[in-house]
């Protein structure tokens, strides 16, 4: 656990610091690791870091901040093995795990025969590990013949999900935001995620589940309601208002719930995840809290085993032994738990976010400076899906224009009349 403290909410204080204070050296993602003590391994892995195109698509900040320490580690193997068919062969396919092997034997050996490179990038990838801000995953167990987890596995699955009981499920209210106009991945992951929460610890009468959908018509409610509790469409055009979808769910149908869970479509949650952060508030007298510091980024193949394992094989865990992925750390986003005392406080998320960013940031900022806010460090994953474009055409920020904690909503928020959805 570690807190957040209200004057920049994006610092985490850690309460079991590694070589220099940060987290890095107990993530839960680096003790699954079987590997960590290989320097080759791990000097490779930041040869991937600098040839995968994901990594600076999947967060453009953190890829600014982090490539100067990648290259640190990277490219004097570049310099003296870049001639050489291993490497060659990492270049052009830099997400195969097949030839990120190769190198990292052919890595072991020029290690063993020059031990002073080995130490300066040993030292090198120590201050990289407690810097950079997206590393790199594999388990044990990665392979690339997982079973397609597509829409219809996945409407298959949820046919022979347990019916949902009776009650008010007045614990804890989920509500889960969804846009996906074209079927890029989304409405798979959403279903994935709602299959992950019918399968909990914590008694199906004691919580429930809404999914807000935003866009001009209801395209995916067939395949949604069968698995949510409520379903509400918010009539939304342009760019996704995520703000105002989450609002409208809250608003809408928090009933007498006792917390909030604001969870991202693409995140597939362990069995226990509902039980345990429920309890949290108790234990910990706190009005908010991230569940995550860190959040691993599958990769495609990495998605469909780790859906077939949670949602067909009924995994309480979501297995980190076949995943591969990127790993962010200090992520603001994917879930946040609050009370409905303290989101009505602050009057929701900031409805003038739309498209990709910020949105997240600003609600816990308002979060933490309102309330107390604590952080854990659960595993959580990122199922695979196209990437959304990150800035507008002139290559500014969706949301640059947008002042950072000023959202009060005094006018009201999630309504559905005044359609905030439209972009202006």
């Amino acid at each position: 656990m570690c807190e957040l403290r209200a004057a920049n909410p994006m610092r985490i204080e850690p309460t079991r610091p590694g070589r220099d204070g940060t987290f890095a050296a107990v993530s839960p993602y680096r003790r699954a690791e079987p590997a960590t003590g290989d320097l080759a391994a791990r000097v490779t892995s930041y040869v991937v870091l600098t040839l995968d195109p994901a990594v600076p698509d999947v967060a453009a900040d953190y890829w600014m901040h982090s490539e100067r320490f990648y290259r640190a580690v990277a490219d004097p193997i570049g310099t003296r093995l870049g001639s050489d068919l291993a490497y060659r062969r990492l270049v052009a396919h830099p997400t195969d795990a097949d030839a990120e092997r190769a190198l990292a034997a052919r890595v072991a050996e020029l290690f063993e025969e020059d031990p002073a490179l080995a130490g300066e990038l040993a030292a090198r990838a120590d201050v990289a590990d407690d810097n950079v801000y997206i590393n790199y995953f594999r388990g044990p167990d990665y392979t690339l013949d997982a079973r397609t987890a597509d829409v219809e596995r996945l409407t298959g699955l949820a046919a022979g999900a347990p019916s949902r009981p009776d009650g008010h499920g007045d614990e804890v209210l989920v509500v889960v935001p969804i846009s996906d106009r074209d079927g890029a991945g989304r409405i798979r992951n959403l279903m994935a995620c709602l299959l992950a929460l019918r399968d909990q610890t914590m008694p199906a009468s004691d919580y429930r589940v809404t999914v807000v959908e935003f866009d001009e018509k209801p395209r995916w409610r067939d395949r949604i309601e069968p698995l949510a509790d409520h379903y509400l469409h918010v009539t939304g055009h342009g760019l996704f208002n995520k703000s105002w979808t989450v609002n409208a769910g809250v608003r809408h149908t928090l009933g007498a719930a006792r917390t909030l869970c604001l969870l991202d479509a693409d995140i597939l949650v362990d069995r226990d995840f509902l039980r345990r952060n429920h309890a949290r508030f108790a234990e910990h007298g706190h009005d908010a809290h991230l569940p995550h510091t860190e959040m691993l980024s599958l990769d495609a193949q990495a998605s469909d085993r780790l859906i077939e394992d949670r949602c067909a094989g009924r995994s309480a865990d979501v297995p980190l032994a076949g995943a591969r992925g990127l790993l962010l750390r200090d992520v603001p986003g994917a879930c946040l738990w609050l009370t409905p005392e303290l989101f009505t406080a602050v009057g929701g998320l900031d409805e003038r976010y739309r498209g990709w960013g910020g949105e997240d940031e600003d609600m816990l900022y308002r979060v933490a400076t309102a309330g107390t806010a604590i952080q854990f460090d659960d595993v959580f994953v990122h199922l695979a899906h196209r990437r959304p474009a990150m800035r507008r055409e002139d290559g500014a920020p969706f949301n640059a224009h947008v002042p950072v904690g000023t959202w009060t909503g005094e006018q009201g928020y999630g309504d559905l009349e005044r359609g905030t959805g439209t972009d202006d």
